[in-house]
């Protein structure tokens, strides 16, 4: 038998078949496993301090700065952060 005969029965064969369906547990299943995970209580308290100590460095190196250098630098320095979060997201989405 030629392989396009062999071919042309395997594919009207399956085409005639109905679809397979997954059942809703392994829906809700999968839904669970990559469903983003929030972070713990301690894990918040964690990146508040982080942040905290970070603000507080921040002032302490900027203090002898000029007004206009630390208003430059949060200017320039926030949208820079802001774009590369949303980027970042991004990546990780997978989108």
């Amino acid at each position: 038998m030629p392989d396009d005969d062999v071919m042309d029965r395997l594919l009207s064969d399956v085409m005639a078949a109905d679809a397979p369906q997954l059942s809703p547990a392994f829906d809700a299943r999968v839904m669970r496993r990559v469903r983003p995970r929030r972070a713990t209580p301690m894990g918040r308290l964690v990146i508040a301090i982080y942040v905290v100590v970070a603000a507080a460095t921040t002032l302490w190196l900027m203090r002898d700065l000029p007004m206009e250098s630390i208003i430059a630098a949060v200017v320039i320095g926030v949208p820079i952060a802001a774009g590369a979060s949303v980027y970042g997201r991004r990546l990780a989405v997978g989108h």
